[in-house]
């Protein structure tokens, strides 16, 4: 019955990817409906520590698109939701204002199995969208050492185990003097991967480190989120 849902979907549109209904008036991945819901996400951005930030929470929308973006070959939704978000604007954008200049946004690596496996590092591209927004630069400064699991059913201190000594800093021969490091990835949810990023730089670091994520996704809700995952048959 293939055939009858290409006949559906050239007659009424594609699918939102956030409730899944055809539309004719996708942005090109939302309906005007969920366009609202996402702008109003990306007011509760998040600061999960000090030296945390996060654009939008993890509600079923956003994780929707997160998975868009890392197993529906969706690179471009990172920029899409950096666009979306208050990165340049609002509480999120004063934050990142205060910085000292210039910053540098260093994606978490991906081990290169996963990398030939998803074709693209999503926090590369996150990285990229968001040193566009802000005028910052993406620098690869970081080395992922060993290949781990995925952190998603594994609680905190099994995550902080399972990335420990994970990352290695590959800096320039001549590190600038100033300026603002923001290690970038897709979730924070503990803080273990990014964490370990930051560890990887040093104690005696001489430029100031920072954590920039597309959504914060609580702790006791991840484990869930696998589940639900697992049950919408994500191509994981």
């Amino acid at each position: 019955m293939r055939w009858i849902e290409n006949v559906e979907r050239f007659v009424f549109g594609a699918e939102c990817l956030g409730c899944g209904k055809a539309s004719e008036r996708l942005d090109p991945w939302l309906c005007p409906d969920c366009v609202r819901e996402l702008d109003r996400e990306a007011e509760e951005c998040r600061c999960p520590t000090a030296d945390a930030y996060s654009l939008f929470p993890m509600r079923p929308l956003t994780r929707r698109l997160i998975h868009a973006l890392k197993y529906k070959e969706i690179p471009g939704m990172a920029s899409y939701l950096v666009k979306h978000s208050r990165v340049v604007s609002g509480m999120l954008g004063a934050e990142l204002s205060l910085l000292p200049k210039p910053l540098y946004f260093v994606p978490v690596p991906l081990h290169r199995a996963r990398f030939r496996e998803r074709g693209y590092n999503q926090a590369e591209k996150i990285a990229s969208a968001l040193a566009v927004a802000t005028g910052g630069c993406v620098c690869r400064w970081l080395k992922r050492k060993t290949f781990v699991v995925s952190q998603t059913k594994l609680s905190k201190g099994e995550r902080e185990r399972n990335v420990a000594d994970a990352f290695v800093s590959v800096l320039p021969r001549e590190l600038p003097s100033r300026g603002t490091v923001i290690v970038t990835d897709d979730v924070y949810t503990t803080g273990a991967t990014t964490g370990a990023c930051l560890d990887a730089f040093g104690r005696d670091f001489p430029l100031m480190l920072k954590v920039c994520t597309l959504v914060y996704d609580e702790p006791a809700s991840a484990v869930a989120d696998y589940v639900a995952d697992c049950q919408m048959e994500w191509d994981v």
